[in-house]
């Protein structure tokens, strides 16, 4: 049973290749982690640093019929960054993925519980499958290395009773912002082979003010002034394909207030990270470490800084929270860890 699980762990899913950006030679380089379990996101895609080498917990399988994934003692070194180092550093960062398990046995290290998607064999044969930027590579995921920018989906699959997560993945495609009415959008279905088609007739596509459906694998959305998160979710009562990861579109008669592109949720490590914004309005916080953060240049971004003495570079439009040294048009002088600001010696900007 559990042999047939690995072959349809290296078969099952693969997707069209995202190109990646190169990080800057001073910042370090974040990875892209979306995690799906049925009917439910437990990370939407967020961009974490990664160390070295991470920690994960141990995991085991239980040697009666149900083949279940248990706690064990110790923990496993994994090389980062990897597809498995990645949502390993993840979980330490992220409560909503703890706890999280490493199995392992002669086919390597593996995820086995990830929250409370646990592997098991009975009464529902279900595990852990993964992806590198959208292609699922038939090596453990600690031998498959990340790029720069790379992406990586963790997803919960159902093949014993409800199917759910085993079939196609869905991409849905909107515009970054739109005026009030009715916007279109692209879903794709990309089956286990990687082969593209347009999603099922009757795709839903949920998150305007009110549902659409698919068809040749386009939808009149209608949305609101606001913020809509579209996601596309397949057609019938238990659908098998995995959802689309959410897309933000900001709705605004004045187009202007909306930002030109969509923004990040960046985390850095407990060590010592340089990390960098983009145009769009992110999110970041750097940990601990002595972390170097610039935001100056993009959207409104928000920061939020960690135990040790961190230097953030920021726009005025931006908020910053917990920084000892806040330099560009956002500090005229440094901050203290409770954010008050207080004159910074000679020699000007460093």
């Amino acid at each position: 049973m559990r042999a047939r699980f690995k072959a349809a762990a290296a078969t099952a899913l693969v997707a069209t290749a995202v190109a990646a950006s190169a990080a800057p030679a001073e910042a370090s380089p974040t990875f892209k982690l979306r995690v799906e379990v049925p009917g439910a996101t437990l990370d939407p895609g967020t961009y974490y640093a990664v160390p070295r080498t991470v920690l994960a917990r141990r995991g085991r399988l239980s040697n009666d019929s149900s083949g279940i994934c248990l706690p064990s003692t110790g923990r496993h070194e994994i090389d980062g960054p990897t597809a498995l180092g990645l949502v390993a550093a993840a979980a330490q960062a992220n409560r909503a993925l703890d706890p999280m398990l490493v199995a392992e046995d002669s086919f390597g290290r593996r995820v086995c519980r990830i929250a409370g998607a646990i592997e098991r064999d009975t009464p529902s044969f279900s595990g852990w499958l993964f992806r590198n930027n959208h292609v699922a590579p038939p090596l453990s995921s600690e031998l498959v290395p990340i790029g720069s920018e790379g992406e990586v989906l963790w997803v919960f699959a159902d093949f014993g009773t409800t199917f759910a997560n085993s079939g196609d993945e869905l991409v849905l495609t909107a515009p970054v912002r739109a005026q009030p009415g009715a916007i279109q959008v692209t879903v794709q279905a990309i089956t286990f082979d990687g082969l593209i088609a347009p999603a099922p007739d009757g795709t839903v596509v949920t998150g305007g003010s009110a549902v659409a459906t698919t068809t040749n694998g386009v939808a009149t959305v209608p949305v609101a002034e606001g913020e809509a998160e579209l996601r596309a979710v397949g057609p019938g009562a238990s659908p098998t394909e995995i959802p689309s990861a959410p897309q933000s579109v900001c709705v605004a008669v004045d187009l202007a207030q909306c930002p030109e592109a969509r923004g990040r949720r960046i985390i850095g490590t407990n060590g010592k990270d340089g990390l960098k914004g983009t145009p769009g309005p992110d999110v970041i916080r750097s940990r601990g470490g002595r972390d170097k953060v610039r935001v100056s240049g993009g959207g409104a971004d928000v920061v939020n800084c960690g135990k040790a003495r961190d230097v953030v570079v920021a726009d005025r439009s931006d908020k910053v929270k917990r920084c000892n040294r806040v330099l560009g048009p956002a500090g005229k002088g440094d901050k203290d860890k409770g954010g008050k600001r207080r004159k910074r010696g000679g020699g000007g900007r460093r």
